[in-house]
């Protein structure tokens, strides 16, 4: 398919097949404002080091926080022009109901409004994925996320060799310097970003963009090809986590392919299963590498080029962010801390207590307390729902498993890639031919 092709898929204003139909002028509006919030999101994301380089140099710095404002307006309209339709309300209602509830018990904790208000700011790609999602267009922001591939696996490679300018360059927003792309090293190695912020959203992207690719890509030779130029670039970035995921696609794939094969209560169970490991992985992995962690890392997390990334999670990000949530009250232990107390907006009023949390489960439970379990419930349900559908549902369930895989050693919210795709799984429909028993998405 060619850009132009792609381009014209994502913003037609003719209804796919299985998308929800439009009730009003008001409604068709909402639909396309929100995939062009979405997709404005991707790709702001994918030249962030690009865009909050040049534009403050124009004097246009807010413009690269414009996605924001189209993501408001977006979801506003989505909310009123889908409150007469009962699929889309209940879901929209409890949504409404969970960020009312997160942001008074936010408030009411002891997180100022600036806290709050720059987390639901980081927390925006998430919703407008969620509500693109309920109305069954996530393929339209799905397919805009295909040339995302080609961007930053090139702009890493590329960065082998180019120095871009726009790295350690800073600029100044409401009164704060802010870093257009970081400049830093581990294991003796520069962390590339290629045109993003930062190296590990550069290997998110280039993780879950190759799997959106590899749907489209019929040869096997190109797909091993893709796949191959992806992990060079994603090694590049020195992210362990999206390389260990990019590494076990292969077997993620024949695992897919072999459970889809199987009959439907075989089908069933071994999606579960696999479903169930990951977010294992994610939600128990981090409480036994707490427990273990002096004995696995006896000298610590070393220095210099032995500095291990992995080991300061272990000693220190992760047993420091659950410590932030005080064992003796039970309100803090079910709901959290609140939206603003883990992550950047951290810095905002508690700059030295700074956590980026590292993991997705620890930054759930430290936002919304055991609470945040609803999260894995609906990322099982969505990975059920998937497995059950057609070649689209394929390539949502390797979505899914890649987004864990990223979340085992990052926080996934405060990435626009893996939020969006966190949202696609909490709120993926169940096929509608599926339901009529054709199996297919």
């Amino acid at each position: 398919m060619t850009l132009l092709a792609g381009l014209r898929e994502t913003f037609s204003l003719k209804p796919h097949g299985g998308e929800a139909r439009s009730r009003s002028a008001l409604d068709e509006f909402a639909g396309l404002a929100l995939v062009v919030a979405g997709v404005a999101y991707l790709y702001f994301d994918a030249f962030g080091g690009v865009i909050r380089y040049a534009l403050p140099a124009a004097g246009l710095t807010m413009l690269a926080y414009s996605p924001a404002g189209l993501a408001i307006v977006a979801l506003l309209c989505h909310f009123a022009a889908r409150l007469g339709d009962f699929e889309s309300l209940m879901p929209m209602l409890a949504t409404l109901a969970f960020s009312i509830i997160a942001i008074g018990l936010s408030l009411a904790i002891g997180r100022s409004l600036a806290e709050v208000g720059f987390a639901l700011y980081i927390w925006l790609p998430f919703l407008v994925a969620l509500a693109v999602t309920q109305r069954r267009m996530h393929d339209r922001l799905i397919g805009a996320m295909v040339p995302i591939f080609f961007i930053a696996t090139a702009g890493v490679l590329l960065n082998i060799v180019v120095r871009y300018p726009w790295v350690d360059a800073s600029y100044e927003v409401l009164g704060r310097q802010m870093v257009a792309a970081r400049d830093w090293e581990a294991y003796g190695m520069q962390r590339l970003s290629g045109f993003t912020r930062a190296s590990y959203t550069a290997a998110a992207q280039i993780l879950i963009c190759y799997i959106a690719l590899e749907h489209r890509t019929r040869p096997l030779v190109w797909r091993a090809m893709f796949w191959a130029a992806g992990f060079l670039a994603i090694y590049y970035t020195t992210s362990k986590s999206p390389l260990l995921a990019m590494a076990m696609l292969p077997l993620t794939y024949f695992l897919v392919g072999r459970i889809r094969e199987s009959g439907a209560a075989r089908r069933r169970w071994a999606a579960s299963a696999m479903i169930a490991f990951w977010l294992l992985l994610v939600f128990a992995g981090p409480f036994l590498a707490m427990t273990y962690g002096p004995q696995l890392y006896p000298a610590g997390t070393g220095v210099g080029a032995d500095y291990s990334s992995f080991a300061d999670r272990v000693l220190n990000t992760w047993p420091n962010a659950i410590a932030m949530v005080d064992r003796y009250d039970p309100v803090q232990w079910v709901f959290g801390r609140g939206l603003g107390s883990i992550g950047s907006p951290q810095q905002l009023a508690h700059p030295d207590s700074y956590n980026p949390g590292d993991n997705l489960a620890i930054y759930l439970f430290v936002t919304f307390g055991l609470a945040s379990l609803v999260f894995g419930v609906l990322m099982f349900r969505g990975g059920l729902r998937a497995i059950a559908a057609g070649g689209r549902g394929r390539r949502d369930l390797v979505l899914i498993i890649g987004m864990l895989g990223i979340g085992a050693a990052a926080n996934v919210i405060e990435s626009v890639l893996p939020s969006m795709i966190l949202a696609i799984a909490c709120a993926r429909p169940r096929s509608r031919r599926a339901r009529r028993g054709e199996g297919q998405a």
